[in-house]
């Protein structure tokens, strides 16, 4: 723990009560980045404002008095999100007094059980221990941070939480721009002032301070994060087979297959390249060349290339492009092309440039130098090899056994889709039919329903002795709902239930006599 911190200006044994004054000069020293946020009220009108470190100083004596918070962060102009400047520390709000197990306890009994569980927990003590008037604060502060990092600090924040959770640690107090009360201020919920009642005064090392709050929350720290991610990386490139476009190359290796790829461009124009290309294509072999750590003749390289390949061009044009390529080699190597200093040029760039198409790539075999939709059918291609090695189906052989609903197969059981899919699913589908186009047309004297489910078959006509059935009731009985319209009126007159004269048929229907309006 001796290296997680370094101590700043302020004495340790003027943390405990600072004046407002020293508690903004160890929050925000005057020599950084960004503007801290104050935050008073007039009445029940918030103000907000960002003010330099020496401009706070002079507005605070007359915000004490009331409600009156400070941010920890940075920030341009206003206190929000996209106008984070600097992040400048570690929190965690402590909502003790709602908990059961410390809502009757004494501010000073919970500040020692917290300081007591952080020395378990191997975390350093707190920058500034903070009384707010109900609960307590407890504030690390760290190097300065740029906005880029504060994916990285919010996981440290939330692992902050969990690890104070049993203190009530208030998980809406986790954001950059949150603000806490000045002490000397007055928490108007409680009445009492706010006050320092300790802490450590020293500004910590982020990597560091987060890979301790991490191991004290049982997560992994960034260096294990990362060696898991290589695990499973490397774990995943041993089971799969060799592929046949250059995956996840290093530069060196990429910008060698670049070489590669520009002399059968050369050799392709004889040797020699026309005019339009010569610049272009001696620059990109120089930018290949600063790719190769061996190169040890770079400028000899470039020359003897120019000869060669490009023997037209002007000699103040070859002395630019060495010029150029020695002073990208000098630079110092970088874990990814933003660290590098070097011309990190795509494929698909370079073959913009030099103009070379798709089907110019597949018929030189370039590996690296090619348009971008070759590029993306090349991995199709290879994508499509490796399922078929695995034994998946093509697209053409999965819709001709799944087609079901393209050739509406129920129609041929006779049933209708949900039916059939429901009795597939049971395995208690019926024969097929024999599929013909059903005849929809209905006799004036009435029809029949033949064995193959069609009006007036054939086998249907000639069956003589099949009569059409007579009614089970007469008409006249059946119910008023069965004789609506489809607007649901009645649109005949019919006699009510009763006794029928004619036994077997009803009584002739008649249309209402219109009644005048």
């Amino acid at each position: 723990m001796q290296n997680l911190s370094k101590c700043v200006s302020v004495p340790l044994s003027c943390i405990s009560d600072i004046s407002p004054d020293a508690y903004v000069q160890l929050l925000h020293p005057k020599d950084q980045h960004g503007r801290p946020s104050l935050l008073w009220f007039e009445g029940d009108e918030p103000r907000n404002l960002c003010l330099a470190p020496s401009e706070l100083e002079l507005a605070l004596p007359g915000l004490l008095d009331g409600r009156a918070y400070l941010s920890l962060n940075r920030f341009r102009y206003r206190r929000t999100s996209d106008q984070l400047i600097v992040l400048n520390a570690l929190y965690v709000d402590l909502d003790w007094h709602k908990t059961a197990r410390w809502r009757d306890c004494n501010v000073g009994v919970v500040e020692r059980a917290v300081l007591k569980h952080l020395d378990v927990a191997n975390l350093p003590p707190p920058s500034v221990l903070l009384q707010s008037g109900c609960g307590s604060a407890l504030i690390w502060l760290i190097d300065e941070l740029p906005p880029q990092a504060l994916m990285r600090w919010q996981a440290t924040m939330r692992a902050l939480g969990d690890v104070f959770v049993k203190f009530g640690a208030d998980r809406a107090s986790q954001e950059a721009a949150r603000v806490f009360r000045i002490p000397g201020s007055v928490n108007e919920k409680s009445g009492r002032r706010v006050r320092a009642s300790g802490g450590s005064g020293t500004r910590h090392d982020f990597d560091a301070l987060s890979d301790e709050i991490f191991k004290a929350a049982g997560l992994p720290t960034r260096a294990e994060l990362q060696l898991l991610h290589a695990e499973k990386r490397a774990k995943r490139r041993t089971n799969e087979t060799a592929r046949a476009m250059p995956f996840g190359l290093p530069p060196a290796a990429r910008f060698r297959q670049i070489r590669d790829d520009l002399e059968a461009i050369r050799m392709t124009h004889g040797g020699q390249l026309p005019e339009g290309m010569r610049n272009v294509w001696l620059h990109f072999f120089a930018t290949a060349l600063t790719h190769d750590p061996g190169e040890m003749h770079l400028a000899q390289k470039i020359e003897e290339a120019a000869q060669v390949a490009t023997p037209d061009l002007p000699p103040q044009e070859v002395a630019a492009i060495i010029r150029s390529a020695e002073k990208q080699a000098a630079r110092e190597r970088g874990a990814t092309p933003l660290k590098d200093g070097r011309y990190h040029y795509s494929g698909g760039t370079i073959a913009e440039r030099l103009g070379i198409s798709g089907e110019d790539a597949r018929a030189l075999g370039l590996r690296q130098i090619m348009p971008a939709q070759e590029r993306k059918r090349r991995k199709a291609e290879a994508e499509r090899k490796r399922r078929a090695r695995n034994g998946a189906q093509t697209r053409a052989e999965y819709l001709a056994k799944n087609s079901a609903s393209r050739s509406e197969i129920w129609k041929e059981y006779g049933l209708s889709r949900t039916t059939y899919y429901k009795r597939k699913k049971d395995g208690t589908l019926p024969p097929r039919l024999v599929a013909q186009a059903p005849d929809r047309s209905v006799p004036e004297t009435g029809g029949t329903i033949g064995q193959d489910r069609s009006w007036n078959s054939a086998a249907a006509q000639n069956d003589l002795s099949r009569t059409p059935a007579s009614p089970t009731r007469p008409l006249h009985e059946i119910s008023e709902r069965e004789n609506l319209d489809l607007s649901g009126n009645v649109p005949f007159s019919f006699p009510t239930k009763g006794h029928c004269p004619c036994q077997n048929a009803p009584s002739p229907l008649t249309l209402p006599t219109p009644q005048p309006s």
